[in-house]
């Protein structure tokens, strides 16, 4: 079988590239043809199997919506797409990422007799609230149901994003499909940790991976450090990954805690999974996500997690498997429990990395990804 896979955000480090960098490796393992087209972020190619073509940088209202370093296809984009696929003459066309409008990849799709399959990876509808209001909220769910109902199957990496497009009145089947996590390449001890940031060797770190913005409600882990402070004058919450990183630490500073919060920025993806074994808790407070697969990472890594409840918690981080939150005041608490308390802190850990191992498979995620893209095309 041969898979043309198209993201706007790929190879951005961010969850949609682990998952398509995973799904891409399952398929070639298992025989077929891939190729991964993606506007040309001038890193050149990030595999084999990626073909960058010509890029614009989004208006600026369009930065604050998507996010401030991804692009959009450029002017020429639609001819490089169309040469790739006429070459490789693909059997799937896999879409990764519903945009504000249609673009050259989306375009090429729906004008192919060859079967459409896309993951919805964003819970758009929230985003469009937050950046746009209301209005941006209205049309991100029209213009996903749009999308959703002109392919073949639908991926989503939730029960709950699934129950949130049928509610939208998407038609297509709908295949739930959680990305698979397996465990880092290496893994930084505590002492690395702390020397590769530059912290006291005694800090009790608590370590944030992903976008350092908005929609990621990292307004509550400040005010949840600050908490922690009171009581562990030693701890620091680490915020690795791209975003509003100016921002981010002038809070710190109003609340009194910028000696407390340290953002290193984006590092490569291997780099930021090696760090989830060197802290002593992962926090999280996201009420954005579709799988929240950091959650996972830092659990197969042996690090306690400590998140807010969200939509999607009882799937992803259960109560048994996570101490989990109702407000920031809670969740302030339960980290310096976790922080003081080793036993109660290995025995979480150990049924979290059991629960990932049984639930998150990679296997699992690989062949329940080939019934989606071997689906029959509408007719």
């Amino acid at each position: 079988m041969k898979v043309v896979v198209c993201s706007l955000t790929y190879p951005l480090p961010n969850g949609v590239t682990s998952s398509i960098n995973e799904s891409v490796d399952g398929l070639i393992a298992s025989g077929h043809q891939v190729r991964i087209i993606a506007p040309d972020y001038g890193k050149g190619k990030a595999r084999p199997e990626h073909f960058p073509v010509s890029s614009s940088v989004f208006g600026r209202a369009l930065v604050r919506f998507f996010g401030k370093k991804e692009r959009m296809f450029g002017l020429g984009a639609a001819a490089e797409i169309k040469a790739i696929v006429d070459e490789f003459e693909p059997d799937v066309f896999w879409l990764h990422t519903v945009s504000w409008a249609q673009n050259a990849f989306e375009k090429i799709m729906l004008e192919s007799q060859s079967r459409k399959v896309l993951t919805y990876h964003t819970m758009l509808d929230m985003y469009g609230r937050l950046y746009l209001g209301k209005l941006g909220e209205q049309a991100m769910i029209l213009r996903s149901k749009e999308v959703a109902n002109s392919v073949d199957a639908v991926i989503t990496p939730s029960e709950y994003m699934k129950s949130k497009l049928v509610g939208w009145g998407v038609k297509t089947p709908i295949s739930v499909v959680a990305t698979g996590i397996t465990e880092p390449k290496t893994k930084l001890s505590h002492s690395e940790l702390t020397k590769k940031f530059r912290l006291p060797s005694n800090a009790k770190v608590m370590l944030y991976v992903g976008r350092v913005v908005k929609e990621k409600n990292i307004s509550a882990l400040i005010s949840m450090t600050k908490k922690v402070v009171r009581k562990e004058p030693s701890a620091v919450l680490v915020l690795i990954g791209p975003g509003d990183i100016a921002e981010t630490l002038a809070e710190a500073d109003r609340l009194g805690i910028g000696g407390h919060v340290v953002c290193p920025g984006q590092l490569p993806l291997e780099d930021a999974k090696a760090c989830y074994a060197g802290a002593d808790v992962f926090v999280f407070a996201s009420q954005s996500e579709t799988q929240g697969l950091v959650i996972g990472e830092a659990m197969i890594s042996n690090t306690p997690v400590v998140a807010l409840r969200s939509p999607i918690q009882a799937e992803v981080y259960p109560e048994d498997v996570a101490r989990v939150a109702d407000s920031t005041n809670e969740l302030a608490s339960m980290v310096v429990e976790v922080l003081n308390d080793e036993p109660s802190r290995k025995d979480l850990t150990k049924r979290a990395k059991d629960y990932v191992t049984s639930n998150f498979s990679k296997e699992v995620m690989l062949q329940k990804q080939l019934n989606a893209l071997t689906v029959p095309v509408k007719v």
